[in-house]
């Protein structure tokens, strides 16, 4: 009698062993595989579902491989048989990450460690997988991070040695200019060389903006931000322009969906509207127009205001709207190719977008090339 009560002891012991070990198999966070010495899957975990996707009965009784991409899917029966063979672990008892495959064929980061369990005569494996995909997030960003810090400490650098030279270079420009003009009074008689002498003041002049062109591209950008009228700042940027479109007769249209703030360094955008309008004037026909057309777009991250630019010129071809941003890369016969790469790092600045392409024409824009900048609203 004392024996059949120790024997059912030992037996509810066991119940409840097993319903306690298949508890924390079950609430487990990572996920847990267990396969016998031929690869093939003899349980599974819940964590394993929501990471897979694949329910118990379509894995258990199957090949482990098949959680695996090429090539290690073809060679892992050969992982396990060399492992017999030699027992020289490549993976069981060392861990490493890998990369599994989901049902739906995708493809997911996993740190994985593998223990081999005896149970008697049987060779069972343990794999737990933990999902590596937000910390594979984690570390792009922080290496992206790096790298736009490196890039900005380097370009800080740059603008520094930049902001010298400048200042070195236009005081001896300065003076070149200065010896120049002494040299065109003293050539009134002469005027092959007095045109020799127009041509390099010419020149210098070039040099000097191609200096300062480069040191506002390198050095870091200081806004300072507030609530501007983007009408007011369009019309004070055409303004500035007044010389080159009272020469064409090319006309700016304005189209303001509503009258939108924008928060900005007024200065700075200016910088870029000014730019942009250059442009469109450079291959505007004459007595043409250009449309500035805005409105309100709701993006993810809040309400934006839309400026887009459009001009009656040509438009752009794939290579241009390819290169456009690309620092030094212009069309012109004259020009630094700076001026878009210096407006796309102020733009990026104030937290929007600039992106350029082709227009259909329509009732109030023509065809032709636009320039679309997005940036905050005041209500964002």
């Amino acid at each position: 009698m004392l024996n059949q009560e120790n024997e059912f002891d030992e037996h509810s012991q066991g119940l409840q062993d097993s319903a306690i070990l298949a508890a924390i198999l079950d609430t487990a966070v990572d996920a847990i595989v267990t396969i016998n010495s031929l690869g093939v899957v003899l349980h599974v975990n819940h964590a394993f579902q929501k990471m897979f996707g694949f329910l118990p009965a379509e894995v258990i009784g199957q090949n482990v491989s098949m959680l695996m991409p090429e090539p290690d899917r073809s060679a892992h029966d050969g992982y396990l048989h060399r492992y017999h063979a030699t027992r020289e672990a490549s993976i069981i008892g060392i861990g490493r990450q890998v990369m599994g495959k989901r049902k739906n064929g995708s493809m997911i980061p996993v740190d994985l460690a593998v223990s081999e369990v005896r149970i008697g005569a049987q060779v069972l494996y343990t794999g737990i997988l933990r999902d590596m995909t937000e910390r594979r997030q984690v570390e792009d960003d922080l290496r992206q991070a790096q790298m736009q810090l490196i890039q900005s400490e380097r370009l800080a650098a740059i603008g520094q040695m930049m902001t010298g030279i400048a200042h070195e270079s236009r005081n001896a420009l300065q003076r070149s200019r200065a010896c120049l003009d002494m040299l065109d009074l003293d050539l009134e008689s002469a005027p092959e060389q007095q045109d020799l002498v127009r041509r390099s003041r010419a020149a210098l002049v070039e040099l000097q903006t191609l200096h300062e062109e480069v040191r506002s591209y390198a050095a870091p950008i200081q806004l300072d931000r507030s609530y501007q009228s983007i009408y007011k700042l369009c019309l004070e940027a055409w303004n500035h322009l007044e010389p080159s479109w009272r020469e064409t007769n090319v006309k700016i249209a304005m189209h303001f969906e509503s009258v939108a703030e924008v928060f900005c360094d007024p200065n700075r955008l200016v910088q870029v509207l000014r730019n942009i309008f250059e442009n469109a004037l450079a291959v505007a026909p004459n007595d043409s127009q250009i449309v500035v057309a805005t409105r309100q777009v709701q993006r993810t991250s809040g309400l934006y205001v839309q400026v887009n630019v459009t001009d009656q010129g040509p438009g752009f071809n794939e290579e241009q709207c390819t290169h456009i941003f690309d620092p030094f890369y212009t069309t012109k016969t004259k020009g630094t190719g700076l001026g878009m790469a210096i407006c796309q790092r102020i733009i990026t600045a104030h937290h929007g977008t600039i992106a350029v392409g082709n227009s259909d024409r329509s009732d109030l824009v023509p065809t032709g090339a636009t320039i679309s900048i997005e940036l905050p609203s005041k209500t964002a």
